[in-house]
């Protein structure tokens, strides 16, 4: 009797960016896995569209991509190298109707594509990230008498040079001008990036974008 044992198999992690284009569900990211595969036997060629979705940036050396969907949905997806063959994986759905908003989720390859809790690396966002707290309180005023009913907003810009994310306090620009002109003079900034060091994200003073 010949005995035959099944070795293990291990899958190697994705290295390039048309790989881990391909490795999303289509529940994780809404482009059908035809689309992005032709995308990708098109060899990232960024001209045509494939059955409406359009792949507007990819960029293989900076391991950064972005496409868009019949449904204005936008999708980013960006690779930050740990190690010599370990990369951190974020992919980036943006949806846009009076303002937009981000959802990002951060993803490790070479640890069987293991979801690290985007806390890990993002931090949470408040009011006193957007609004100056020393002017408040020379007016008696805290965020939250200043503006009511008021949720913090937010889009993510991935990098496509440079390793920092860009991002963007979009709720402000739900508001009324009339509202946004009276609170403007407490405003700290609309923008922060997420400066990587290390292996993580440092988050930088509030600031405008003029």
């Amino acid at each position: 009797m010949t005995l035959i044992v099944a070795a293990a198999m291990t899958v190697a992690p994705a290295q390039s960016l048309s790989e881990i284009l391909l490795h999303f569900s289509e529940k994780e990211m809404e482009v059908p896995k035809t689309v992005r595969q032709k995308m990708m036997d098109n060899k990232g060629n960024t001209i045509p569209l494939y059955d409406q979705y359009k792949l507007n940036i990819y960029d293989k050396r900076a391991r950064f991509l972005r496409i868009t969907t019949p449904l204005e949905v936008t999708y980013e997806i960006c690779a930050w190298k740990l190690g010599k063959k370990e990369f951190l994986v974020a992919l980036c759905e943006t949806r846009c109707g009076n303002s937009c908003g981000s959802k990002i989720r951060f993803f490790l390859p070479h640890e069987d594509w293991r979801e690290i809790p985007d806390n890990e690396y993002i931090p949470e966002f408040t009011l006193e990230d957007i609004f100056d707290s020393k002017k408040l309180e020379k007016n008696y005023y805290t965020p939250q008498t200043v503006i009511k009913d008021f949720e913090v907003k937010t889009q993510f810009l991935l990098p496509q040079t440079g390793n920092d994310i860009v991002v963007i306090f979009t709720c402000l620009d739900e508001l009324e001008k009339s509202e946004y002109q009276r609170i403007y003079k407490y405003l700290r900034g609309a923008m922060v990036d997420l400066i990587w060091e290390k292996g993580h994200f440092k988050k930088s003073a509030p600031y405008f974008s003029y």
